[in-house]
Protein backbone atom coordinates (compact mmCIF):
# COMPACT_ATOMS: atom_id res chain seq x y z
CA UNK A 1 0.00 0.00 0.00
CA UNK A 2 1.38 3.45 -0.89
CA UNK A 3 2.33 5.82 1.88
CA UNK A 4 -0.08 8.50 3.00
CA UNK A 5 1.22 11.95 2.24
CA UNK A 6 0.69 15.24 3.98
CA UNK A 7 0.89 18.51 2.11
CA UNK A 8 -0.36 21.97 2.34
CA UNK A 9 -0.35 25.25 0.71
CA UNK A 10 -1.90 27.64 0.20
CA UNK A 11 -2.44 30.40 0.19
CA UNK A 12 -3.32 32.75 -1.07
CA UNK A 13 -3.59 34.54 -1.49
CA UNK A 14 -6.65 32.40 0.09
CA UNK A 15 -8.75 34.17 1.22
CA UNK A 16 -8.65 34.74 -2.53
CA UNK A 17 -9.30 31.50 -4.18
CA UNK A 18 -8.87 30.68 -7.86
CA UNK A 19 -12.05 29.68 -9.66
CA UNK A 20 -10.25 27.64 -12.32
CA UNK A 21 -11.40 24.35 -10.75
CA UNK A 22 -15.17 24.65 -11.06
CA UNK A 23 -17.06 22.03 -9.10
CA UNK A 24 -20.28 21.62 -7.22
CA UNK A 25 -18.82 22.12 -3.72
CA UNK A 26 -16.92 25.21 -4.65
CA UNK A 27 -19.79 26.82 -6.51
CA UNK A 28 -22.20 26.18 -3.67
CA UNK A 29 -19.95 27.82 -1.07
CA UNK A 30 -19.11 30.70 -3.38
CA UNK A 31 -22.78 31.26 -4.19
CA UNK A 32 -23.58 31.59 -0.48
CA UNK A 33 -20.66 33.94 0.03
CA UNK A 34 -21.56 36.15 -2.90
CA UNK A 35 -25.21 36.21 -1.93
CA UNK A 36 -24.22 37.52 1.50
CA UNK A 37 -21.97 40.15 -0.06
CA UNK A 38 -24.64 41.30 -2.49
CA UNK A 39 -27.23 41.45 0.28
CA UNK A 40 -24.90 43.53 2.42
CA UNK A 41 -24.16 45.92 -0.41
CA UNK A 42 -27.85 46.25 -1.15
CA UNK A 43 -28.58 47.17 2.47
CA UNK A 44 -25.86 49.76 2.59
CA UNK A 45 -26.82 51.13 -0.79
CA UNK A 46 -30.30 51.75 0.57
CA UNK A 47 -28.90 53.27 3.75
CA UNK A 48 -26.66 55.59 1.75
CA UNK A 49 -29.52 56.79 -0.44
CA UNK A 50 -31.68 57.37 2.66
CA UNK A 51 -28.96 59.37 4.36
CA UNK A 52 -28.36 61.50 1.30
CA UNK A 53 -32.05 62.28 0.96
CA UNK A 54 -32.38 63.29 4.64
CA UNK A 55 -29.38 65.58 4.78
CA UNK A 56 -28.32 68.01 2.07
CA UNK A 57 -25.12 68.63 3.99
CA UNK A 58 -23.86 65.00 3.82
CA UNK A 59 -20.31 64.55 2.42
CA UNK A 60 -19.79 63.36 -1.02
CA UNK A 61 1.66 12.25 3.29
CA UNK A 62 2.55 9.10 6.27
CA UNK A 63 0.75 6.21 8.11
CA UNK A 64 -0.58 6.43 11.68
CA UNK A 65 2.88 5.36 12.86
CA UNK A 66 4.46 8.44 11.27
CA UNK A 67 7.77 9.57 12.65
CA UNK A 68 6.83 13.09 13.73
CA UNK A 69 10.22 14.73 13.25
CA UNK A 70 10.44 13.32 9.73
CA UNK A 71 6.87 14.30 8.95
CA UNK A 72 7.48 17.88 10.00
CA UNK A 73 10.40 18.03 7.62
CA UNK A 74 8.23 18.45 4.55
CA UNK A 75 5.83 21.31 5.35
CA UNK A 76 4.11 22.70 2.24
CA UNK A 77 5.25 23.93 -1.07
CA UNK A 78 2.63 26.07 -2.61
CA UNK A 79 1.03 29.44 -2.02
CA UNK A 80 -2.48 30.18 -1.07
CA UNK A 81 -3.68 29.06 -4.46
CA UNK A 82 -3.98 25.44 -5.57
CA UNK A 83 -0.60 24.37 -6.97
CA UNK A 84 -0.13 24.06 -10.70
CA UNK A 85 1.33 21.03 -12.47
CA UNK A 86 4.89 22.10 -11.82
CA UNK A 87 4.12 22.56 -8.13
CA UNK A 88 2.42 19.18 -7.93
CA UNK A 89 5.58 17.48 -9.09
CA UNK A 90 7.67 19.32 -6.54
CA UNK A 91 5.15 18.53 -3.82
CA UNK A 92 5.95 14.82 -3.76
CA UNK A 93 7.91 14.91 -0.50
CA UNK A 94 6.34 14.32 2.91
CA UNK A 95 4.94 17.38 4.67
CA UNK A 96 4.81 20.77 3.03
CA UNK A 97 4.20 24.28 4.02
CA UNK A 98 1.05 26.34 3.91
CA UNK A 99 0.78 29.50 2.12
CA UNK A 100 -0.26 32.77 3.57
CA UNK A 101 -2.49 35.09 1.56
CA UNK A 102 -2.18 38.65 2.45
CA UNK A 103 -2.00 39.43 6.16
CA UNK A 104 -5.03 41.59 6.19
CA UNK A 105 -3.73 44.33 8.49
CA UNK A 106 -4.12 47.05 5.88
CA UNK A 107 -6.56 49.87 5.91
CA UNK A 108 -9.72 49.58 3.82
CA UNK A 109 -10.60 53.25 4.00
CA UNK A 110 -11.36 55.13 0.84
CA UNK A 111 -8.56 57.08 -0.78
CA UNK A 112 -8.93 60.81 -1.56
CA UNK A 113 -11.52 61.67 -4.15
CA UNK A 114 -10.01 61.55 -7.66
CA UNK A 115 -10.09 64.35 -10.15
CA UNK A 116 -12.77 64.28 -12.83
CA UNK A 117 -10.41 64.26 -15.81
CA UNK A 118 -11.20 61.70 -18.47
CA UNK A 119 -7.70 60.24 -18.64
CA UNK A 120 -5.12 59.32 -16.04
CA UNK A 121 -2.89 62.23 -15.05
CA UNK A 122 0.34 62.17 -13.08
CA UNK A 123 -1.67 62.58 -9.88
CA UNK A 124 -4.03 59.77 -10.82
CA UNK A 125 -1.06 57.54 -11.57
CA UNK A 126 0.18 58.03 -8.01
CA UNK A 127 -3.31 57.22 -6.70
CA UNK A 128 -3.44 54.11 -8.88
CA UNK A 129 -0.24 52.87 -7.26
CA UNK A 130 -1.91 53.29 -3.86
CA UNK A 131 -4.90 51.25 -5.02
CA UNK A 132 -2.62 48.47 -6.31
CA UNK A 133 -1.55 47.98 -2.68
CA UNK A 134 -5.16 47.07 -1.83
CA UNK A 135 -4.75 43.91 -3.91
CA UNK A 136 -2.07 42.67 -1.52
CA UNK A 137 -4.44 42.51 1.44
CA UNK A 138 -6.73 39.69 2.46
CA UNK A 139 -10.32 40.33 1.46
CA UNK A 140 -11.76 38.21 4.27
CA UNK A 141 -11.32 40.63 7.21
CA UNK A 142 -12.25 43.77 5.28
CA UNK A 143 -15.18 45.83 6.48
CA UNK A 144 -18.15 45.15 4.18
CA UNK A 145 -19.90 48.26 5.43
CA UNK A 146 -17.03 50.47 4.28
CA UNK A 147 -16.69 48.60 1.00
CA UNK A 148 -20.39 48.76 0.32
CA UNK A 149 -20.50 52.51 0.91
CA UNK A 150 -17.48 53.01 -1.35
CA UNK A 151 -18.97 50.95 -4.18
CA UNK A 152 -22.19 52.98 -4.04
CA UNK A 153 -20.33 56.31 -4.07
CA UNK A 154 -17.97 55.35 -6.86
CA UNK A 155 -20.78 53.95 -9.03
CA UNK A 156 -22.54 57.28 -8.78
CA UNK A 157 -19.33 59.06 -9.80
CA UNK A 158 -18.89 56.68 -12.74
CA UNK A 159 -22.47 57.38 -13.83
CA UNK A 160 -21.68 61.09 -13.86
CA UNK A 161 -18.26 60.59 -15.53
CA UNK A 162 -18.41 57.36 -17.57
CA UNK A 163 -15.24 58.18 -19.51
CA UNK A 164 -13.07 58.75 -16.44
CA UNK A 165 -10.44 55.99 -16.59
CA UNK A 166 -9.36 56.43 -12.97
CA UNK A 167 -12.91 56.12 -11.62
CA UNK A 168 -13.34 52.90 -13.60
CA UNK A 169 -10.03 51.66 -12.18
CA UNK A 170 -11.11 52.57 -8.67
CA UNK A 171 -14.51 50.87 -9.01
CA UNK A 172 -12.85 47.74 -10.38
CA UNK A 173 -10.57 47.61 -7.34
CA UNK A 174 -13.45 47.78 -4.85
CA UNK A 175 -15.50 45.22 -6.79
CA UNK A 176 -12.49 42.90 -6.47
CA UNK A 177 -12.41 43.49 -2.72
CA UNK A 178 -16.07 42.49 -2.32
CA UNK A 179 -15.51 39.35 -4.44
CA UNK A 180 -17.15 40.36 -7.72
CA UNK A 181 -14.36 39.23 -10.04
CA UNK A 182 -16.42 39.48 -13.22
CA UNK A 183 -17.57 43.00 -12.42
CA UNK A 184 -14.04 44.01 -11.47
CA UNK A 185 -12.61 42.61 -14.71
CA UNK A 186 -15.21 44.54 -16.71
CA UNK A 187 -14.47 47.88 -15.05
CA UNK A 188 -10.70 47.41 -15.26
CA UNK A 189 -10.94 46.46 -18.94
CA UNK A 190 -12.91 49.64 -19.57
CA UNK A 191 -10.28 51.64 -17.67
CA UNK A 192 -7.55 50.16 -19.89
CA UNK A 193 -9.54 50.91 -23.05
CA UNK A 194 -9.81 54.53 -21.89
CA UNK A 195 -6.15 54.71 -20.87
CA UNK A 196 -4.03 51.90 -22.45
CA UNK A 197 -0.84 53.20 -20.82
CA UNK A 198 -2.06 52.57 -17.26
CA UNK A 199 0.34 49.95 -15.87
CA UNK A 200 -1.54 49.83 -12.57
CA UNK A 201 -4.88 49.03 -14.23
CA UNK A 202 -3.23 46.23 -16.23
CA UNK A 203 -1.64 44.78 -13.08
CA UNK A 204 -4.96 45.03 -11.27
CA UNK A 205 -6.72 43.25 -14.13
CA UNK A 206 -3.98 40.62 -14.16
CA UNK A 207 -4.63 39.89 -10.46
CA UNK A 208 -8.37 39.55 -11.03
CA UNK A 209 -7.93 37.31 -14.07
CA UNK A 210 -5.54 35.10 -12.11
CA UNK A 211 -8.09 34.62 -9.35
CA UNK A 212 -10.73 33.86 -11.97
CA UNK A 213 -8.57 31.05 -13.35
CA UNK A 214 -7.65 32.87 -16.57
CA UNK A 215 -3.92 32.41 -16.03
CA UNK A 216 -2.60 33.05 -19.56
CA UNK A 217 -4.66 36.22 -19.92
CA UNK A 218 -3.36 37.38 -16.55
CA UNK A 219 0.26 36.85 -17.61
CA UNK A 220 -0.36 38.91 -20.75
CA UNK A 221 -1.57 41.85 -18.67
CA UNK A 222 1.31 41.59 -16.19
CA UNK A 223 3.93 41.47 -18.96
CA UNK A 224 2.45 44.59 -20.55
CA UNK A 225 2.30 46.34 -17.17
CA UNK A 226 5.98 45.61 -16.53
CA UNK A 227 6.86 46.95 -19.98
CA UNK A 228 5.01 50.18 -19.27
CA UNK A 229 6.27 50.64 -15.70
CA UNK A 230 9.40 48.53 -15.04
CA UNK A 231 10.22 50.36 -11.81
CA UNK A 232 6.96 49.79 -9.91
CA UNK A 233 7.72 47.28 -7.13
CA UNK A 234 4.10 46.30 -6.49
CA UNK A 235 3.57 45.24 -10.10
CA UNK A 236 6.60 42.92 -9.95
CA UNK A 237 5.19 41.52 -6.69
CA UNK A 238 1.78 40.75 -8.23
CA UNK A 239 3.44 39.33 -11.36
CA UNK A 240 5.51 37.05 -9.11
CA UNK A 241 2.34 35.83 -7.40
CA UNK A 242 0.72 34.97 -10.72
CA UNK A 243 3.80 33.09 -11.92
CA UNK A 244 3.95 31.12 -8.66
CA UNK A 245 0.28 30.16 -8.93
CA UNK A 246 0.98 28.85 -12.42
CA UNK A 247 3.92 26.76 -11.18
CA UNK A 248 6.66 28.87 -12.78
CA UNK A 249 8.84 29.03 -9.68
CA UNK A 250 12.06 30.41 -11.15
CA UNK A 251 10.42 33.32 -12.96
CA UNK A 252 8.37 34.00 -9.85
CA UNK A 253 11.55 34.17 -7.76
CA UNK A 254 13.04 36.61 -10.27
CA UNK A 255 10.01 38.90 -10.11
CA UNK A 256 9.96 38.91 -6.31
CA UNK A 257 13.66 39.77 -6.29
CA UNK A 258 13.05 42.65 -8.72
CA UNK A 259 10.33 43.93 -6.44
CA UNK A 260 12.64 43.70 -3.41
CA UNK A 261 15.46 45.45 -5.29
CA UNK A 262 13.12 48.35 -6.05
CA UNK A 263 11.57 48.55 -2.58
CA UNK A 264 12.34 45.96 0.11
CA UNK A 265 9.27 44.99 2.11
CA UNK A 266 8.31 42.27 4.57
CA UNK A 267 5.47 41.22 2.26
CA UNK A 268 7.71 40.66 -0.77
CA UNK A 269 10.41 38.95 1.31
CA UNK A 270 7.78 36.63 2.80
CA UNK A 271 6.50 35.77 -0.68
CA UNK A 272 10.05 35.10 -1.86
CA UNK A 273 10.61 32.83 1.13
CA UNK A 274 7.48 30.83 0.28
CA UNK A 275 8.52 30.26 -3.33
CA UNK A 276 12.09 29.38 -2.35
CA UNK A 277 10.61 26.90 0.13
CA UNK A 278 8.47 25.34 -2.58
CA UNK A 279 11.54 25.11 -4.81
CA UNK A 280 13.47 23.18 -2.14
CA UNK A 281 15.84 26.01 -1.21
CA UNK A 282 15.26 25.98 2.54
CA UNK A 283 18.38 28.04 3.29
CA UNK A 284 17.14 30.77 0.98
CA UNK A 285 13.66 30.51 2.47
CA UNK A 286 15.08 30.81 5.98
CA UNK A 287 17.16 33.86 5.08
CA UNK A 288 14.30 35.66 3.31
CA UNK A 289 11.80 34.94 6.08
CA UNK A 290 14.23 36.17 8.75
CA UNK A 291 14.74 39.37 6.76
CA UNK A 292 10.97 39.76 6.48
CA UNK A 293 10.53 39.39 10.24
CA UNK A 294 13.39 41.81 10.80
CA UNK A 295 11.64 44.41 8.63
CA UNK A 296 8.20 43.86 10.14
CA UNK A 297 7.83 41.47 13.07
CA UNK A 298 4.09 42.26 13.15
CA UNK A 299 3.43 40.66 9.74
CA UNK A 300 1.82 37.26 10.33
CA UNK A 301 2.77 36.08 6.86
CA UNK A 302 6.45 36.58 7.67
CA UNK A 303 6.09 34.60 10.91
CA UNK A 304 4.35 31.76 9.04
CA UNK A 305 7.08 31.66 6.38
CA UNK A 306 9.73 31.48 9.10
CA UNK A 307 7.74 28.75 10.88
CA UNK A 308 7.78 26.60 7.76
CA UNK A 309 11.53 26.95 7.25
CA UNK A 310 12.25 26.22 10.93
CA UNK A 311 9.99 23.18 10.95
CA UNK A 312 11.66 21.74 7.89
CA UNK A 313 15.02 22.19 9.61
CA UNK A 314 13.69 20.21 12.56
CA UNK A 315 13.63 23.12 15.00
CA UNK A 316 10.19 22.37 16.43
CA UNK A 317 10.60 24.60 19.48
CA UNK A 318 11.42 27.74 17.50
CA UNK A 319 8.80 26.86 14.90
CA UNK A 320 6.13 26.54 17.57
CA UNK A 321 7.13 29.93 18.96
CA UNK A 322 6.84 31.72 15.59
CA UNK A 323 3.60 29.88 14.77
CA UNK A 324 2.04 31.09 18.02
CA UNK A 325 3.32 34.58 17.29
CA UNK A 326 1.55 34.50 13.91
CA UNK A 327 -1.64 33.45 15.72
CA UNK A 328 -1.38 36.43 18.06
CA UNK A 329 -0.84 38.76 15.13
CA UNK A 330 -3.55 37.37 12.87
CA UNK A 331 -5.93 34.98 14.68
CA UNK A 332 -8.32 34.98 11.73
CA UNK A 333 -5.68 33.92 9.21
CA UNK A 334 -6.17 30.31 8.03
CA UNK A 335 -2.43 30.07 7.40
CA UNK A 336 -1.64 30.93 11.00
CA UNK A 337 -3.86 28.04 12.09
CA UNK A 338 -2.27 25.74 9.50
CA UNK A 339 1.22 26.64 10.70
CA UNK A 340 0.34 26.00 14.33
CA UNK A 341 -1.48 22.80 13.37
CA UNK A 342 1.62 21.47 11.64
CA UNK A 343 3.77 22.29 14.65
CA UNK A 344 1.36 20.40 16.90
CA UNK A 345 1.26 17.54 14.42
CA UNK A 346 5.08 17.38 14.39
CA UNK A 347 5.02 17.22 18.19
CA UNK A 348 2.56 14.26 18.13
CA UNK A 349 -0.32 16.38 19.41
CA UNK A 350 -2.82 15.03 16.89
CA UNK A 351 -5.84 16.27 18.84
CA UNK A 352 -4.53 19.83 18.88
CA UNK A 353 -3.55 19.61 15.22
CA UNK A 354 -7.05 18.53 14.20
CA UNK A 355 -8.57 21.48 16.04
CA UNK A 356 -6.24 23.96 14.34
CA UNK A 357 -6.89 22.45 10.91
CA UNK A 358 -10.63 22.65 11.55
CA UNK A 359 -10.22 26.33 12.36
CA UNK A 360 -8.31 26.83 9.10
CA UNK A 361 -11.08 25.10 7.12
CA UNK A 362 -13.74 27.19 8.85
CA UNK A 363 -11.89 30.37 7.89
CA UNK A 364 -11.07 29.25 4.34
CA UNK A 365 -13.44 26.46 3.19
CA UNK A 366 -12.04 26.50 -0.35
CA UNK A 367 -8.39 25.98 0.66
CA UNK A 368 -7.44 22.52 -0.70
CA UNK A 369 -4.38 22.27 1.55
CA UNK A 370 -6.39 22.95 4.69
CA UNK A 371 -8.79 20.19 3.67
CA UNK A 372 -5.91 17.80 2.94
CA UNK A 373 -4.18 18.61 6.23
CA UNK A 374 -7.38 18.03 8.18
CA UNK A 375 -7.98 14.75 6.37
CA UNK A 376 -4.42 13.63 7.07
CA UNK A 377 -4.69 14.38 10.78
CA UNK A 378 -8.10 12.66 11.00
CA UNK A 379 -6.65 9.59 9.26
CA UNK A 380 -3.83 9.40 11.79
CA UNK A 381 -6.46 9.58 14.53
CA UNK A 382 -8.26 6.58 13.01
CA UNK A 383 -11.22 8.56 11.68
CA UNK A 384 -11.08 7.12 8.17
CA UNK A 385 -14.48 8.11 6.77
CA UNK A 386 -14.22 11.81 7.81
CA UNK A 387 -10.67 11.80 6.38
CA UNK A 388 -11.93 10.47 3.05
CA UNK A 389 -14.53 13.24 2.97
CA UNK A 390 -11.87 15.93 3.42
CA UNK A 391 -9.59 14.39 0.76
CA UNK A 392 -12.50 14.31 -1.68
CA UNK A 393 -13.38 17.96 -1.08
CA UNK A 394 -9.71 18.92 -1.50
CA UNK A 395 -9.67 17.20 -4.89
CA UNK A 396 -12.90 18.83 -5.96
CA UNK A 397 -11.40 22.21 -5.25
CA UNK A 398 -8.14 21.34 -7.01
CA UNK A 399 -8.34 18.21 -9.21
CA UNK A 400 -4.57 18.40 -9.79
CA UNK A 401 -3.68 18.14 -6.09
CA UNK A 402 -1.43 15.04 -6.20
CA UNK A 403 -1.07 14.63 -2.43
CA UNK A 404 -4.81 14.68 -1.79
CA UNK A 405 -5.34 12.09 -4.52
CA UNK A 406 -2.66 9.80 -3.04
CA UNK A 407 -4.12 10.22 0.45
CA UNK A 408 -7.64 9.45 -0.76
CA UNK A 409 -6.48 6.19 -2.39
CA UNK A 410 -4.62 5.11 0.76
CA UNK A 411 -7.58 5.92 3.02
CA UNK A 412 -10.06 4.05 0.79
CA UNK A 413 -7.70 1.05 0.68
CA UNK A 414 -7.52 1.00 4.49
CA UNK A 415 -11.29 1.37 4.83
CA UNK A 416 -12.08 -1.63 2.65
CA UNK A 417 -9.11 -3.83 3.55
CA UNK A 418 -9.38 -3.23 7.28
CA UNK A 419 -5.59 -2.66 7.44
Amino acid sequence: MPELRYTAPCSVYTTAISSRHANATKNAIRAISYAFILLTLACFSAATVQAQSNSSSAKTDASPNTDWSHAAEGLLKGRKEPPGDAQAGAAATTLKKPEDHANGNHSTSMAPKPSSTHHSTTGDTAKEEDYVKLLMQDRAPTDLKVLGENVVKIRKQVTDNPSDAFLRFKLGTYLYLVGDLEGAAGELTTAINLNPSSASARAQLGKVLELAGRHMEALTQFRRAVEISPNQADIHFLFGESLAHGGNMQDSINEYRRSIALRPSAESLSALSEVLFMSGDNNGAMESSRQAVSLDATLARAQVALTNALLRNGDKVAASRTARQSMLLSPNSPDSHLALGRCLFASADNVGAVEEFKQAVALDPLNPSARNDLGYALYNRGEIIPAITEFRISLRINPRFTEARNNLEVAIHRLYSGK
